[in-house]
């Protein structure tokens, strides 16, 4: 078989009424050699259905349907297992890209033999700043991990995979991991990944006693790889510290999103972790 230059993993669940942009975006990219991978997290709704109906029309599309929900890590890395492209980027199916979003990004990942290449990210009309950040220094790249394309060899030799027992902030700890071992990231102005915030997405929601748990897992991570670390410069430290530990922490511990004593929760964590941040 004829291996693709780009691999897309879409992990599906329950978003039958949200694919229909996504995926026409991807039929209208004007890079054309691509495989498109959904892995679908046992969908209880007509998921699996509506991408059927997407494949009659596109060849490249393959679907793979997990016995059981794993959560949207599990699935990613599974679809990473499944890909055969050099490159892969990890998009969301309720999203919607650029038309030239994967032409652009597979130019410059690979003249520019980068390990990451990183597009714009917008929300609604506005575009977040990560980007601007990254160009200045890569650890900065906390963020907007549906942003960017990946060489796929990088991210296996160095097993930079999504954490399976993470059910919100696996995407977090994913590229926390990422920014500790790339040595080059590039990015790209011209072209954009266009979130869409939807009601029943986990960004969306109430954080639940178990995403609380999920979160702290998920800071846990992050703490045993700060410590572990041997940053090039304190700056590099407190950039980490600061974009991918305690930018999350806070939003984690926003007060209309959680209960009080899952509040306190996480300010149990911080206390007992505190002195890291200054060692």
């Amino acid at each position: 078989m004829n291996m693709p230059k780009v691999s897309v993993i879409l992990p599906c669940y329950n978003v039958a009424d949200y694919m229909d942009n996504m995926f026409a975006s991807l039929r209208s990219q004007t890079l054309k050699d691509i495989e498109i991978i959904c892995v679908d997290d046992k969908s209880t709704d007509n998921t699996v259905k509506k991408i059927r109906e997407f494949m009659k029309s596109d060849k490249r599309i393959s679907l793979y349907k997990l016995a059981k929900n794993h959560g949207a890590g599990y699935a990613r890395n599974y679809g990473l297992k499944k890909s055969h492209g050099k490159y892969v980027c990890f998009l969301d199916p309720d999203d919607f890209i650029d038309n030239d979003f994967i032409e652009k990004l597979y130019k410059n990942i690979t003249e520019h033999k980068s390990d990451v290449a990183k597009a714009k990210f917008k929300v609604g009309d506005k575009f977040w700043k990560t980007h601007e950040l990254v160009k200045r220094n890569y650890l900065y790249f906390g963020s907007e991990h549906c942003s960017a394309m990946y060489n796929k060899k990088f991210l296996l030799d160095n097993n930079i995979l999504y954490p399976e027992n993470v059910i919100t902030g696996q995407d977090a700890v994913f590229l926390s991991n990422l920014v500790l071992h790339t040595n080059k990231i590039t990015t790209i102005d011209d072209t954009c990944y266009h979130y869409v915030q939807r009601p029943g997405s986990l960004d969306a929601q109430k954080l639940s006693h178990k995403k609380v748990l999920s979160r702290i897992k998920m800071l846990d991570y992050k703490m045993q790889m700060l410590k572990e670390h041997k940053f090039d410069t304190y700056e590099d430290k407190l950039i980490f510290i600061h974009w991918h530990i305690l930018d999350h922490f806070c939003y984690a511990i926003d007060p209309k999103r959680i209960s009080e004593s899952d509040k306190n929760l996480l300010i149990k964590w911080f206390i007992t972790n505190r002195k890291s941040f200054i060692a």
